[in-house]
């Protein structure tokens, strides 16, 4: 009898094949010959630990997948492979990219930071960026269409975001692209004959246009919100009609006089009087419009209505208002009544897991401070340590990314957030009296750090404070919140 599993280790799995009643040490001189970590320098990610006196069994179920943490050494027999270029081997300016926690960021083309701060915005989003960069132009059609060409410089954006090999990224092609596709963005001043600055909430919902034309509806599910909206006359009660098939990518928090909150906002939005003529008695009514959500997509998108036509100016002024946005966003009291019982049972479930992280981060930070020290007998580089802080993180996301997907409901719709909670993400940005006017830049949360955030401002990017994302909510022309992207609780 045997024991079989697997050994993850720098990006490659390998099968592992062990007789029952082997112990730590069998183990490790087997992952030796497999991977070239001596057995000093290997660190499972194994519940208990490993040590080289411990009996396998128990400790590795079988079809487990174990992570292995440690650098190989190069002074053991391998089979001749390709050179490994090392962050050692980079030039002084390279190496310190490469090991910097920050992201890189998009050249200003010239009032292109509306282009700049949505596309940073959309590389959060996980699924999509997925989507991006595994488009081939050949396995789609026609590959002449401009939403296809503008596709393909869009992930060549996103390799480089990925990738690094720059400081920054330039979009000239992508820009071009952009205005071939959507000419709105290639208007010029009169006067100047300057390119004019650009709305970045319209670019959003243009990009996306371009994104459901390539990759259809099985994507767009990920960000479709479904509504349930009934229309009633206030002067006849017999004249409703309610409609099922209502849908939408984003939800908007309409700003008035008296809105101080997010929420408020998105309620005054889905609850709307209008005037229009009554089929039943031919004469101008009163309508109420209410909307109740009925799905709630993974990736939810809020847009403040922020900017309106001001005909003194002739321009989309600027709401200057301070409203005020959460972290963490539930939506229950916005659903359909039958649709949230569903969503508010699952969102109890899923904060129970998010106990037991944030106790688990916890303890993690107290064994950081406190200097634990545990399998690190073997002096580490700057690549290796790097290397094993992010396996670490990644490892441990994975970990709770299943604790959570264990409570989510077995009747999930393709697309669907398991619950009525959702996380901020990332914020776009902007600064100015209008539209045409002024900046946009981007704030977007890191990977797997919830209280570190970064700050694009075009190629300049910055750590900043979770602190400083509160001060978004506008109430001048500084930094104000125009688009919001929470993403689904536990996913």
């Amino acid at each position: 009898m045997s024991i079989d599993f697997k050994i993850k280790h720098a990006g490659k799995v390998y099968e592992v094949t062990v007789p029952e009643g082997s112990k730590g040490s069998d183990l490790q001189l087997k992952v030796e010959e497999l991977t070239q970590v001596p057995r000093a320098r290997q660190k499972y990610m194994l519940k208990g630990g490993l040590s080289s006196e411990s009996i396998l069994d128990g400790l590795i179920k079988p079809g487990q997948t174990v992570m292995l943490l440690g650098t190989p050494d190069a002074n053991l027999v391998t089979k001749p492979k390709k050179e490994n270029r090392f962050i050692e081997d980079l030039d002084p300016n390279a190496q310190q990219q490469q090991l910097s926690q920050l992201p890189i960021g998009f050249k200003n083309l010239g009032n292109t930071c509306y282009m700049n701060s949505t596309l940073q915005a959309l590389y959060q989003i996980t699924p999509l960026r997925d989507q991006i960069l595994n488009f081939k132009a050949g396995d789609h059609s026609p590959a002449d269409d401009p939403h296809f060409l503008l596709v393909t410089e869009l992930k060549r954006c996103f390799q480089m975001l990925r990738d690094k090999p720059q400081e920054s990224v330039t979009p000239i092609l992508l820009l071009a692209m952009l205005r071939k596709c959507y000419p709105q963005f290639a208007e010029r001043d009169q006067q100047s004959g300057i390119y004019k600055q650009q709305d970045a909430e319209e670019l959003f919902t243009q990009l996306f246009h371009s994104l459901r034309v390539v990759f259809g509806d099985d994507l767009m599910q990920k960000f479709q919100i479904n509504f349930r909206t009934t229309i009633k006359d206030t002067a006849n009660e017999q004249d409703i009609t309610v409609k099922e098939d209502d849908h939408d990518l984003k939800l908007q928090c309409h700003i008035s006089g008296t809105t101080n909150f997010m929420k408020n906002g998105l309620a005054e939005s889905l609850n709307e009087k209008i005037e229009k003529r009554s089929s039943i008695t031919g004469v101008n009514s009163i309508f109420d419009v209410q909307k109740q959500i009925t799905k709630l997509p993974e990736y939810l998108t809020v847009q403040y209505v922020r900017f309106f036509w001001k005909k003194s100016t002739g321009k989309k002024s600027k709401i200057l208002r301070k409203v005020v946005f959460p972290f963490q966003l539930d939506v229950c009291d916005l659903l359909a009544s039958d649709y949230a019982q569903d969503k508010i049972k699952a969102r109890d479930e899923l904060r129970e897991v998010e106990k037991e992280k944030l106790e688990n981060d916890r303890e993690l930070k107290r064994r950081k401070l406190n200097g634990d020290k545990s399998n690190d007998e073997v002096s580490e580089t700057p690549r290796e340590k790097f290397e094993t802080e992010k396996a670490l993180e990644q490892s441990n996301k994975e970990h709770w990314l299943e604790e959570f997907k264990k409570k989510f409901p077995s009747n999930l719709k393709p697309g669907e957030n398991p619950s009525s909670v959702y996380d901020l993400v990332g914020v776009i940005t902007h600064q100015g009296p209008n539209s045409e006017s002024g900046h946009y830049q981007a704030f977007i949360r890191d990977e797997f750090d919830d209280n570190k955030w970064y700050k694009f401002n075009d190629d300049k990017v910055t750590a900043v404070e979770k602190e400083k994302i509160e001060s978004l909510a506008g109430g001048g022309e500084s930094d104000s919140a125009l688009i919001l992207i929470y993403k689904g609780f536990g996913l």
